[in-house]
């Protein structure tokens, strides 16, 4: 590297101050020292090459904390970047920082019984147990039946694309109601 050039870690800085991580390249020299922040970035990029391409002197700086989100789920892989001489980003390298792997399917079996009251409290718990989950296009994919004396599918795996979608008809689910609480026929259905 560059005689006068320094790179500093910052195990607790990041992208919008969320203590992923990220390092800081500095130009010492008299009568005073800069420091800029490298931005490491959200997450893995391809090969990208800076100017001087990836044959020139280089350096690898990593970002241990850096984290990767899921849904609610938080995992820290780390990160790490190869930098040129002129300690520019060259290429992000994230071996463990995958697709979420949070892919399922949940089919919720709920029961509608008269058994069950007040009904408003079951759509409350059904909304903030939904809430939670990663719902979208090849992640979770979430279904619910409702039973009673019947076992209906209120709907259906990937009918909705989104959290937001599926609370909203979770809290729209109305009572089957009905005298007999049928639960091995509603789990064997779904």
């Amino acid at each position: 590297l560059h005689p006068h050039r320094l790179l500093v870690g910052a195990p607790w800085d990041g992208p919008a101050g969320d203590h992923r991580g990220d390092i800081y390249k500095c130009l010492v020299g008299p009568p005073n020292s800069t420091c800029t922040k490298v931005n490491l970035g959200k997450g893995p990029q391809g090969g990208r090459e800076g100017p001087g391409g990836v044959l020139g002197t280089q350096a690898v700086a990593c970002a241990p904390l850096w984290s990767q989100e899921c849904g609610t789920s938080v995992f820290s892989t780390g990160v790490c970047t190869r930098v040129d001489g002129d300690l520019r980003p060259v290429e992000t390298l994230a071996p463990t920082a995958q697709r979420c792997s949070t892919y399922m399917d949940i089919v919720i079996v709920l029961d509608g019984s008269n058994s069950i009251y007040p009904w408003y409290e079951v759509q409350n718990f059904l909304s903030n147990v939904l809430s939670k989950f990663f719902i979208g296009p090849g992640q979770i994919q979430v279904g619910v039946l409702q039973y009673g004396e019947r076992a209906v599918h209120e709907w259906t795996l990937g009918q909705f694309g989104s959290a937001r979608e599926v609370v909203e008809a979770a809290r729209n689910i109305s009572r089957q109601e009905g005298r007999e609480t049928r639960t091995a026929l509603a789990i064997r259905q779904a």
